[in-house]
């Protein structure tokens, strides 16, 4: 084959890596006028890249015809020069392709051989011939089909030279024996005479073709279409034309075990998808015994699935490995096919060892036993390394369902752990201001209640003007000191969230701000019976952290706040017609803010969520079930 193509070059590569093309010999010429003068003999095709600077497929063509040699020229051109390529097959190129379509190059090149090949069997016939029985017979021994003359009884007349390639017969060997005994395969006898009988007793040409599975010389198997017609010399019997088609029938034979494989992965269970697809694997090969070898994340190969054929004789069982022979393990470090050593010690003859594998990960490797197969040639070879890729794409895929399905319950675990610390947080947070505001009610607010009773006690004792008023002004302070107190009591835990009195103690929240802020206030609905404390505290610290937001950042005049009994839980929404969403959603720092009241909601088993108003401000929307972790489907946060 000469490539007119730099060194390197994608053609090269391209009809070189196909294997449909080998042996090809590439040589480089820097000009036209360095092309080999044994053009027409040494080579069977040329392969131009047109526009390769120093080179015109134009000019190559015409100087191909002007030494008057007959060679195929396939020619290669950017996409965008298409319709130079066309203009070029009408001068006499047998193809023209464009570089984005290399892959089809092979298949091009041969094609345009066959074709060069075809003609000059016909040209050589046709000089070779000067009669109708002349030209029969020539075309009888050009054909590539085999093509063989038989009596009515079925023994051969005439045997061609492609029938002695195909079928590995000479003329004089197959001469006269009966055509069914000679190469009669898996189909009975009596389907090659009904063939035979069927085309001697009818004077037509057109005929059905018809599958038959003959038997080379040396025993390989092969398939053929049949098309059989009269004999056009006058004497009874049938002229057949064999058609080799077992590379087609191969084709489709392993497509149908290669869409049983990918069905068998489909299985939702493991084991059922595994073993599916080893017994798929076993019967595209004859086989006796598939294993899988799977590697884990170690390096270390253990048995994954074994399928056996209906039938396998346990006596020539291989005993368990612990550990996979040589051949598997040579497939596992070389990525490729691996065969067993042949000897009497192999209780289960011929076996292979295919790799699994995805990407450039080497997930283990198949055990597979043929005893009785025919051979691995290059077509098993792609269909076992096709199937060892797609299984080592389900391992991988396996694998990492089973790395997310541990992550998400780890993560579930550790989510469920921090929701556990944060609900001992808090309840811990409550306890501790429950503590704190009962030391202020029995202690510091009692004394300064009995100081304040002292004090009025004092000055009622006092006749000095300049001392009452000293008094006077103390005892104020030391009430406006129980006032703040009161209030801080409140703050820290207001005494309603005790007993069952949540709207009590918003309202008690919203007075004060409405008496501190002139903001005025809306309250509605009712709190749920079955509400818990640990509920009631959320929902109450959540309002609280809302007011204190709309107080400090929303600049607004009225605040609307409703309770209400819904879907097994208490939702509770605060409105302001405030600035809206922006500093009121984030919290200062130093501060707890809307995040963590969310955090609190979560923990409660509830959700809430921030978003503007419909027209303007702010609106905090909070839900808790009625019981600690039960949460209804239609309460959830959208």
């Amino acid at each position: 084959m000469l490539v007119c193509a730099a060194e390197g070059s994608s053609i090269t590569g391209a009809l070189r890596g196909s294997g449909a093309a080998p042996g090809i010999e590439t040589f480089a010429v820097p000009t036209l006028a360095s092309l080999p003068e044994d053009l027409g003999t040494r080579w069977d095709a040329v392969v131009v890249e047109d526009g390769r600077p120093g080179w015109s497929a134009e000019a190559l063509l015409d100087q191909i015809r002007a030494r008057g040699v007959s060679i195929p020229v396939v020619v290669v051109c950017a996409p965008s020069h298409e319709a130079t390529g066309i203009a070029l097959v009408e001068r006499g190129a047998a193809d023209c392709l464009a570089s984005d379509r290399l892959a089809r190059l092979p298949v091009a090149v041969r094609a345009a051989v066959e074709r060069e090949a075809l003609g000059r069997k016909v040209m050589r016939g046709e000089a070779a011939t000067s009669g109708p029985d002349q030209m029969l017979r020539a075309a009888f021994l050009e054909a590539p089909a085999a093509a063989i003359t038989v009596d009515p009884a079925g023994c051969v007349a005439t045997w061609s030279p492609a029938a002695e390639q195909l079928l590995g017969w000479t003329e004089s060997d197959a001469r006269g024996q009966c055509l069914a005994d000679l190469v009669g395969g898996d189909d009975p006898a009596a389907r090659l005479a009904g063939i035979i009988a069927e085309a001697s007793g009818e004077h037509t040409l057109s005929r059905p073709i018809v599958p038959v599975k003959l038997r080379r010389r040396d025993g390989q198997p092969l398939h053929f279409e049949v098309r059989a017609a009269p004999r056009e010399d006058d004497l009874p019997g049938a002229v057949l034309s064999f058609t080799d088609v077992t590379e087609r029938w191969r084709a489709a034979f392993l497509k149908d075990y290669q869409l049983g494989f990918l069905r068998a992965l489909g299985s939702p269970d493991e084991d059922v998808a595994f073993l599916g697809a080893l017994e798929q694997i076993g019967l595209s090969v004859a086989g006796t015994e598939v294993r899988l070898w799977e590697a884990d994340a170690r390096g270390a190969v253990q048995l994954r699935a074994v399928w056996r054929c209906v039938g396998y004789d346990a006596a020539t069982e291989a005993p368990p490995q612990a550990a996979p022979p040589a051949f598997v393990t040579r497939a596992i470090s070389s990525r490729g096919l691996s065969f067993s050593e042949a000897g009497a010690a192999s209780r289960v003859g011929e076996s292979l060892g295919v790799p699994v594998f995805n990407g450039d990960h080497v997930l283990g490797a198949l055990e597979i036993n043929a005893p009785d197969f025919a051979g691995f040639d290059d077509a098993y070879a792609a269909h076992l390394t096709g199937l060892g890729n797609y299984l080592g794409i389900y391992c991988a895929q396996r694998r990492s369902a089973a790395d997310f399905a541990r992550s998400l319950e780890e993560l579930n675990r550790i989510s469920g752990e921090r929701l556990r610390l944060m609900r001992l947080l808090v309840e811990a947070h409550e306890d501790e201001r429950r503590t704190i505001a009962a030391d202020i009610h029995d202690d510091s607010l009692q004394i300064l209640a009995a100081v304040g009773l002292r004090l009025h006690t004092l000055r009622r004792r006092v006749n000095d003007e300049a001392a009452r008023g000293t008094l006077d002004a103390v005892e104020q302070m030391v009430g406006t000191a129980v006032s703040r107190l009161r209030g801080l009591m409140f703050n820290l835990r207001p005494a309603g969230l005790d007993h069952g009195d949540l709207l009590g103690t918003i309202r008690d929240r919203l007075l004060q701000v409405q008496q501190d802020e002139g903001i005025e206030y809306s309250l509605t609905g009712s709190e749920p019976g079955a509400l818990t404390t640990a509920a009631r505290v959320t929902l109450y610290r959540v309002a609280q952290e809302a007011i204190a937001n709309v107080v400090k950042h929303a600049s607004a005049s009225h605040i609307v706040v409703s309770v209400e009994d819904r879907d097994n839980g208490c939702l509770m929404r605060i409105a302001d017609d405030g600035a809206g969403l922006g500093a009121a959603a984030e919290s200062p720092p130093g501060h707890l803010g809307l995040p963590s009241m969310r955090e609190r909601t979560e923990v409660a088993g509830g959700w809430l969520r921030v978003e503007a108003g419909d027209r303007r401000g702010t609106v905090v929307t909070a839900w808790v079930p009625l019981l600690v972790g039960t949460r209804s489907g239609s309460g959830s946060a959208p």
